[in-house]
């Protein structure tokens, strides 16, 4: 039995998925949408609304991230819902903060440890 200090994070077989992932993520407009969405379900207009980014490329975006499994969408007519799929992304953002060094209170920044 180990105890976990030597054993690697990701499975061998995981890698090239999550790079994926990782890539759709590495767009500042694509990372907007889901900052956003960590609020709960939005339409394309509210989502317009709140990133500042225009339709055509919000739905491009979206439709990127939604490939990637990263959102999941509703229909209730007229409109179409977009949501996080999994939870857990709010949990990597708040993670990739912590690692840069971000902190939450304005006008404070962590120092990172060298």
């Amino acid at each position: 039995m180990t105890d976990g200090r030597n054993a690697e994070p990701l499975a061998r077989g995981d890698i090239e998925r999550l790079a994926e992932v990782l890539k759709a993520l590495a767009n500042p407009a694509r990372l907007r949408i889901v900052n956003i969405l960590v609020r709960g379900e939005q339409t394309v207009t509210e989502l317009c609304e709140r990133s500042g980014l225009k339709q055509s490329l919000v739905s491009q975006q979206l439709k990127i991230l939604r490939l990637n499994n990263i959102v999941m969408s509703r229909r209730e007519v007229p409109h179409i819902y977009y949501r996080l799929k999994e939870k857990n992304v709010i949990r990597m953002l708040g993670c990739l903060s912590r690692c840069e060094g971000i902190d939450r209170v304005p006008n404070r920044r962590r120092v990172k440890e060298a």
